[in-house]
């Protein structure tokens, strides 16, 4: 009889990496350059051996883990055979198995979003990296991705039951799972059948490239990435209390600044950091780096200490941690998000035209009818017309200037 595996879950800012355990034994997938300090703990605290680490493919977006983690727990690496990687110890192919306990992981070849792109099939959970998100799937227009290549395994991810609990690389909307069923019904990308549709929707679709993409890759190809120290927003806030040398860094945008930030903060957004390295280096200062949830500060974190900064640490959890710890932030005035906007618009065009129809003329449900529609395309098509004209407008231009030099890993 097999043991039972159990799935513990980890996230940092949008990333989520996963721990998979069975009698004592253990498996880390896509492990995150933040998390270290949590992934050795849970090891300790559950009295697990890890056998082994896998980085599903060449991360473009954040720093992985693995090599660190491979030097610390003597783990091998494994990565799919296409993998250009020296950190990699073992290279699988399609039908693969990876031993766990008295279990077997199943590896399936699953190119698309890149083409050393590997899934995980584990007792009815699969793990796919960043191919098959919760209702998208993985860009592929880097990494020698392919559309016809996503289209291919999305029909492999089609043959699989129903029940098959789906764990992604990545979520932007604070979903944490999904099926393979719910995905067949939900996902504008599973759904499509025609693939000369598929790849023409995919290629039409121009997105900014992850932030730093080419030196993200390059250090998970040869292992550069360097261990960096968190440090908790409690420990922080003492540190800081007590030296007067050590500064918080805040790479999120200005619009995000500028709605809340901890005192004296110095706000350089993470896309203008690279031309002022040297006048931080000559600052004499320690610096706590931090962003929202902790995807982005790493990469900044990265960027000091290869720089030759010491003293680099990042904020564990960014500002949600120390805001929901109720530490002291700055309030500013900020912005209101183009998803407001578009909801308090739609929202006063929709009770406008219900109210002149009833006061008027029915003829006046008519905005009612098309705003409605609008909504409904904008959903299906992942497209909202009226979000791209509120773009235009100079207010939005200049508030969101800093947010539109990065992009993620979805297609959606």
């Amino acid at each position: 009889m097999k043991d039972v595996i159990i799935v513990k879950q980890f996230k940092a800012g949008s990333c989520y990496s996963y721990i998979l355990s069975s009698a004592k034994e253990a498996v880390i997938i896509d492990p995150h350059i933040s998390l270290k300090d949590s992934y050795i703990n849970y090891l300790k605290k559950k009295g697990l051996e890890p056998k082994a680490i896998v980085d599903t493919h060449t991360h473009a977006d954040h720093f992985s883990l693995a090599m660190i983690l491979k030097k610390e727990l003597g783990a091998p690496v494994i990565m799919g055979e296409k993998a250009i990687s020296s950190v990699a110890d073992r290279r699988v192919k399609d039908g693969d198995e990876i031993a766990l306990g008295s279990n077997s992981l199943k590896v399936i070849y699953t190119p698309g979003h890149t083409d050393d792109a590997i899934s995980i099939l584990a007792a009815g959970a699969l793990f796919t990296g960043d191919v098959l998100l919760i209702g998208s799937v993985g860009r592929t227009d880097f990494q020698n991705g392919s559309p016809e290549s996503m289209f291919d395994t999305l029909q492999k991810f089609k043959a699989l039951p129903d029940a098959t609990v789906v764990y992604p690389g990545h979520d932007y909307h604070e979903k944490k799972s999904s099926t393979i069923g719910r995905e067949k019904a939900q996902n504008p990308f599973m759904k499509e059948t025609d693939k000369a549709v598929f790849v023409a929707n995919m290629r039409s679709k121009i997105m900014p490239k992850p932030f730093n993409i080419d030196n993200i890759v390059r250090a998970n190809q040869r292992g550069d990435v360097v261990a960096l120290k968190m440090i908790s927003p409690k420990e922080a806030a003492e540190l800081t209390a007590k030296n007067q040398n050590v500064r918080y860094l805040d790479v999120r945008s200005v619009t995000e600044f500028n709605e809340s930030h901890i005192k004296d903060a110095i706000n350089i957004p993470i896309d203008t950091l690279a031309p002022r390295l040297d006048e931080l280096a000559s600052s004499g200062k320690s610096y706590i780096v931090l962003c929202r949830t902790g995807n982005r500060s790493p990469m900044a974190a990265d960027m000091l200490v290869q720089s030759g900064m010491q003293g680099v640490m990042v904020l564990d959890g960014g500002m949600m941690k120390w805001q929901k710890e109720k530490l002291p932030v700055i309030k500013g005035v900020g912005g209101i998000s183009i998803e407001r906007q578009v909801r308090v618009i739609a929202g006063s065009l929709v009770l406008t035209g219900i109210l002149l129809a009833l006061m008027v003329n029915t003829w006046f449900l008519a905005i009612s009818v098309f705003v409605s529609c609008g909504l409904i395309y904008a959903g299906l098509t992942d497209n909202c017309m009226m979000g791209i004209l509120l773009m235009k407008l100079p207010y939005n231009r200049n508030l969101y200037k800093t947010k539109l030099g990065g992009g993620t890993c979805a297609m959606g």
